[in-house]
């Protein structure tokens, strides 16, 4: 039970710093992206992904070059 306990607290860990570190831009890029497509406008659901894969580029590239 314990290490189960652990491993949900790593995963939240690692989500909540992927929030932060994805800023305003990235998680409303995705809401927006998911919300647009799911009402049929797939042409702004794909501006909104857009800017969503831009911000986790972001973190890639700087990632990498760390």
């Amino acid at each position: 039970m314990k290490n189960i306990l652990n491993f949900i607290k790593k995963i939240f860990t690692i989500i909540k710093d992927w929030v932060v570190a994805n800023g305003v831009e990235g998680v409303l890029g995705l809401i927006a992206g998911l919300f647009l497509w799911a009402f049929g406008y797939k042409i702004y659901a794909g501006f909104a992904f857009g800017v969503f894969a831009t911000k986790n580029w972001d973190l890639l590239k700087s990632w990498i070059n760390k």
